[in-house]
């Protein structure tokens, strides 16, 4: 995503795109879907020698849970401002370069599905969400019955 320098005028710039991870570099991240797109919109002005971009993209953020490891989906937002410097002879700036390490650096590695996940058990591996666990040990705040001596 390349922007010519001299395309954004006093009055300022706007694009928006829809584009594909691959377009910027993110399809072997772990958080995206490649197949899925990505809605970039981006408000640029110039100011003395310096180009302000106030970027905004909408993805979805794929991942699995960080306590009862399900895969899941949700919508993501990313709202970031990038500054480039102008030098002299430069005629253009790669946008999409640096939307992909805004979004790269945005990633959390540790989620959850939802904020009351219960995990799954370390003894018996059931997922707490959705099934009792058969053992019978006190864990992580979760009551089990007494483990048998």
């Amino acid at each position: 995503m390349k922007i010519r320098i001299r395309d954004v005028v006093a009055g300022g710039y706007q694009i928006e795109y829809t584009i594909k991870p691959a377009d910027i570099g993110l399809e072997n991240e772990d958080f995206l879907d490649p197949e899925k797109p990505l809605k970039v919109s981006a408000d640029l002005q110039k100011v003395d020698n310096v180009l302000i971009a106030q970027v905004h993209v909408i993805y979805t953020r794929e991942a699995f849970c960080a306590r009862c490891l399900e895969h899941f989906s949700r919508p993501a937002a990313l709202q970031h401002e990038i500054d480039f410097d102008i030098v002299p002879g430069d005629e253009w700036v790669d946008l999409g370069e640096r939307i992909r390490e805004e979004m790269i650096l945005e990633d959390m590695p540790r989620v959850l599905c939802r904020a009351n996940c219960l995990g799954i058990c370390p003894d018996c591996g059931a997922d707490l969400n959705t099934e009792k666990c058969q053992c019978d040990v006190p864990l992580n705040g979760v009551m089990k019955k007494k483990r048998s001596q």
